[in-house]
Parts: C-alpha cells; sequence; structure tokens
C-alpha cells in the first residue's frame, strides 16, 4: 500500500490499545496450559489487526491509502467477534459448546464478509466510502452488509446468554460472569451506537472500546478470578464421591448441602434434607446432639473446649446386624473476620472399626479373667488346702478325744470344726460367685451392678452403687477392670466377715485422669495400727493393696473402732 502518512494525535488511541493488546495475547498464549487461554491469545492478535487498522487509517493522507487501510480494519470486525464467542463458549462449557460443528458454522459469516471486503472493492458491502472533513470515513453499508452487522450483533447475544446460565448454575463463579455480561453489554452497546446509530459522527472510540472493554474483563475472569482452576472442580468431585458423609448447615442450623454419602447414611433425599435442622436430622439422638449444640453454643471459657475445636462422638444408625456405627464431628466454619457462618458435620463409617475395638477389647477381657481364674484358683487351692488340714487335725483330735472318754472337749472340737467348715463353704461360694460374674463379659459397672444385688440378696446387706456418666464401657483396661472388681469384692467381703456392716457404698468418681473407687461400710470399724499400719498387716487388706499396685494404682484405707472403714482405690483411666 502506498500513500501519504502525516502525524496526528489521533493514532495514540488504537495504537496504545493494540500495544494493550498485544501484551495481553502474549500473556495469555505464555499461559496456554490453562483451558481457553489459546482462545484468549488469538482473540487479542485478531484485535492487534483491528486496531493497526484503525491507526493507518488516522494517519494516511491520501485518500485511496485511507479507504484501503479503513478496508484492511473492516476485515477484522467480525472475525473479533466470532473468536470472541468461541472463548466465552469455551470459557463457559469447556469441550462440550465449542464442538467442531459448532465451529464451522460461527466461522461461515466472517469468511464471507472477508470475501465480500476483498472481491471488487468491497463494493457488495459499501455502497460509498465518504471521507470527512475529520479525516474519518463514513460507510454507507449495503443490505447484504447491514445483515452481518446484524450477525456480530447476534452473537452478542449468545455471549449473554451464556454467561448468564453460567451465572445460574454455579454461585461461585457469579462475580467473573458478572464482570465478563458487563464488559460484553458496555462494548457492544456503544460499538453500535458509534458506528451504526451515529455513523456521521463515529470516531475511534467506539471501536476501540469494542476491542478493549470485553478483553480486558475476559482476562480478569480467566486468569485473575481462576475460572478454569481445577482446584473449584476437585472440590466438588471430592464432596460428591468422597465416602465420608458431609453436611454443611447454614448460619441459622439449617441443612445447606450434603453429599451422596450422608443421603445414604441418614436414608434421606437430598432434597428433603435441605432445610432441616440437626435435631430433625437426628432426632433418636437427642442426648449427642444437645452436647454439640450446647458446646458450641458456649465460649471457651465456659466449656474448656476451644470454640473452633470439632465435636466428636459416635452415633449406630439403623439396628440389627446390618447396623452402622458413624463417628459423628461437627466443626464450624468461620469467615475471614471469625464470624460463624454455618457448621460441617462428617459423617465417618467406623462400623469395621469399632467391630475390631470390641474384638480386641474382648479378648483382652478374656485373657484378663483367664490370668485372674488361674490366680483364683491357686488362692481357692491354698484355702482349700488349710481348711482341709485344719479338719483333718480336728478330726483326729476328736477321735483322740472320744477314745479317751472326753466327750465335752470332743464336741466342743466338733463345733469350731462345724463353724470352720460353714465359713469355708461361704468364702468359697462367695468366690464362685465373684467368679461367674467376672466372666460375664459384661464390662467393670454392670458387673458389678450384678454383683451387689446377688450380695445383698444373699447376705442381707443394703448396698449403693453412683458411678458418672463419663465412667462408660472402655474406661478401664480389661485388665484393670478384673483387678479393681476384685480389689471392691474382697472390700465387701470383708465389710461381711471382720466389720458385720448393714450397709455398704460403692461410689465412682474422676479427678486428673484417673478413677477413684470409695468402698464405705457402717460396722464396727477397726484402728489401723492394730493390723500393722493402715492394715498392712490385714491379709485382705495386704492383697487389695497388691493387686492395686499392679495395675499402677494406689491403695488406702481409714477406719476407727465403731466408725466404719473406708477403702479409697485409685486407678488410670484409658487415654483417649
Amino acid at each position: 500500500m502506498a500513500g501519504t502518512y502525516a502525524y496526528t494525535p489521533e493514532i495514540w488511541l488504537p495504537l496504545a490499545a493494540a500495544v494493550f493488546l498485544a501484551v495481553l495475547g502474549l500473556y495469555g498464549w505464555r499461559r496456554r496450559d490453562v483451558p481457553a487461554a489459546r482462545l484468549l491469545a488469538i482473540n487479542a492478535l485478531l484485535g492487534v489487526l483491528w486496531m493497526v487498522g484503525l491507526v493507518f487509517v488516522a494517519a494516511a493522507v491520501d485518500p485511496g491509502t485511507k479507504i484501503a487501510w479503513h478496508r484492511f480494519q473492516a476485515i477484522w470486525g467480525l472475525p473479533t467477534a466470532t473468536a470472541m464467542t468461541c472463548f466465552t463458549l469455551e470459557y463457559v462449557y469447556p469441550g462440550r459448546w465449542l464442538t467442531r460443528r459448532n465451529l464451522v458454522l460461527l466461522w461461515i459469516p466472517p469468511l464471507i464478509a472477508l470475501l465480500l471486503i476483498v472481491i471488487d472493492g468491497g463494493r457488495f458491502m459499501w455502497r460509498s466510502l465518504e471521507i470527512r472533513p475529520d479525516g474519518w470515513i463514513t460507510p454507507d453499508y449495503t443490505t447484504l452488509a447491514l445483515v452481518l452487522l446484524a450477525y456480530a450483533q447476534a452473537l452478542v447475544l449468545v455471549n449473554v446468554a451464556a454467561l448468564l446460565w453460567l451465572f445460574v448454575r454455579s454461585p461461585q463463579h457469579r462475580w467473573p460472569a458478572a464482570l465478563m455480561l458487563f464488559g460484553q453489554v458496555v462494548a457492544r452497546a456503544g460499538y453500535l451506537y458509534g458506528t451504526v446509530l451515529l455513523p456521521e459522527t463515529a470516531w475511534p472510540e467506539p471501536q476501540v472500546l469494542a476491542a478493549v472493554v470485553p478483553w480486558t474483563v475476559y482476562a480478569i475472569a480467566l486468569f485473575g478470578f481462576s475460572r478454569l482452576d481445577p482446584m473449584p472442580a476437585a472440590r466438588t468431585v471430592a464432596f460428591e464421591q468422597m465416602q465420608e458423609g458431609m453436611v454443611v448447615f447454614d448460619a441459622l442450623g439449617r441443612v445447606a448441602s450434603l453429599n451422596p454419602s450422608a443421603a445414604i447414611a441418614l436414608s434421606i433425599p437430598p432434597g428433603r434434607a435441605r432445610g432441616k435442622t440437626l435435631q430433625e436430622l437426628l432426632p433418636a439422638f437427642p442426648g449427642p446432639i444437645a452436647r454439640i449444640i450446647a458446646t458450641q453454643c458456649s465460649t471457651e471459657g465456659q466449656s474448656g473446649i476451644p470454640e473452633n475445636a470439632p465435636l466428636r462422638t459416635d452415633i449406630v444408625l439403623s439396628a440389627g446386624p446390618e447396623s452402622k456405627c458413624y463417628a459423628l464431628d461437627v466443626s464450624l466454619l468461620k469467615d475471614f473476620r471469625g464470624l460463624t457462618t454455618g457448621r460441617l458435620l462428617l459423617l465417618r463409617d467406623v462400623t469395621e472399626e469399632r467391630r475390631a475395638e470390641a474384638r480386641a477389647l474382648e479378648q483382652q477381657r478374656t485373657l484378663a479373667v483367664l490370668h485372674e481364674r488361674e490366680r483364683l484358683a491357686r488362692e481357692l487351692h491354698d484355702d482349700v488346702g488349710q481348711v482341709l488340714a485344719f479338719v483333718n487335725t480336728q478330726g483326729q483330735t476328736v477321735r483322740r478325744l472320744l477314745a479317751r472318754g472326753e466327750v465335752e472337749a470332743a464336741d466342743e472340737c466338733a463345733g469350731r470344726l462345724v463353724e470352720v467348715a460353714r465359713e469355708a463353704d461361704t468364702d468359697i461360694r462367695e468366690s464362685i460367685l465373684g467368679l461367674r460374674v467376672a466372666l460375664g463379659g459384661q464390662g467393670l459397672l454392670p458387673a458389678l451392678r450384678t454383683y451387689l444385688e446377688q450380695y445383698e440378696k444373699r447376705y442381707g446387706i443394703r448396698t449403693a452403687l453412683s458411678s458418672p456418666d463419663t465412667l462408660g464401657p472402655g474406661a478401664f483396661e480389661p485388665h484393670v477392670e478384673v483387678q479393681l472388681l476384685r480389689i471392691i469384692q474382697e472390700a465387701l467381703a470383708n465389710a461381711r466377715k471382720h466389720a458385720h456392716a448393714g450397709s455398704v457404698c460403692v461410689a465412682f468418681g474422676v479427678q486428673d485422669g484417673c478413677a477413684r473407687v470409695t468402698v464405705q461400710d457402717d460396722g464396727c470399724g477397726f484402728e489401723p495400727g492394730e493390723v500393722g499400719g493402715d492394715g498392712g498387716g490385714h491379709v485382705g487388706l495386704r492383697v487389695m493393696r497388691e493387686r492395686a499396685e499392679e495395675i499402677g494404682g494406689s491403695f488406702a484405707v481409714a477406719s476407727a473402732a465403731g466408725q466404719g472403714t473406708t477403702i479409697v482405690v485409685t486407678v488410670p483411666l484409658v487415654v483417649r
């Protein structure tokens, strides 16, 4: 193209736009690994050519040269709008909407416009091209050209429809979608107003606006908002496919969303779950739900638990052999200001874990009971051996006394023999009773409760048992349960045999990670010094002390003549 050019300040606006679009296209190409970034780079390149045409139209002085550059820049108008639509479709729904067929259909009108401009000097596009005194050209469009311009505006409607779909379907992408909608509307409205409605006053500003504004907002949406960052998609996939049930509650405690695993665990369709509260979702578990609400509605100082710490508890859903045990974790959701925006409930299936723990605990308990049974067998053997030896000795004595005719002395020995036999029978029955209770595998507190009922019924001594709710199943190691039960049984035996008590109270307490067990009777009591300082010399007290020390605990006894006896045993709890 030959012609004369002259400097004019009007070249700076399109020139600046060309440089800006070139930089934007280069940046997009360097980040072409981001989906749709290649289309943004291609789009920017077309915009550069469009802006270069405007620069030379402004700088050209010769009318023929000016008209030639006008045709050049007109070539890239419709392709640029088409490329913008291609980018929008790929941005909104990558790989689905911009198919090969749609790509071909979209590019047919720009190719037709290119041929019309090139063939015969563009007379099929313009009836005339009038150069105004200000140096810009006013075109007189043909009907076919107006149809192509209408196609360009129709592309705007396609862009707007696609972005509105994204705005409605993806709440997390509403900001970038709204920004792109704004850019489309502003750019196209300005272009239509300046180049079609008022062509006699058309300056390059509307065309520059149509090029720079949409590309700018599209680049911000693509790179600034990380629209196609894999993290949002990854979070969605993880939410839908994770095996743990997840329920999201809003600030008012109502269900905002839940994943399929949670719907299966709760046996409630997602549509019916939305809007319900935690109490309505799990009405069969008022205790755990009340603890969750009470803990997370209180401050750290009131509850002793950090405000943002998750609350964990187990619940069993359904019944029978197919029942499922779930670990219930509830955490507070906070925004950047630290204000609570909702709660997150996780339902983790721990059925197999709990079953494995139960099997391991049962094995430990069985092993501990077997060891205790061996120990009791040895003790019974020793006790029975002593009784039999005494019976043998006393029987021989009775025979000698009868042979000498000492009937009264023989009767006295026989009385002692009967008393010892009766006491031995009581002790053996009591040991068997305790052994049967321990072998029941019920756990400490249920076994102790059963034992106390039988103890009261057998001996007529009133009993009482108190324990906090925190000492539930699994609070003690199995070997600790066995030894602690034996200590209490020995204390109860002493209350019956030596203290002649009318009532016995067994109380459990928790202090500093240990359980404090107190056995108190209202019997005759004794002076500890008379049995070896704190009862250490008494066989029963010594055995209880040894058992307590064997499980890492401590043993203490307090008594006085006529004031009953109190035994205190402290043993460690299971660390959780």
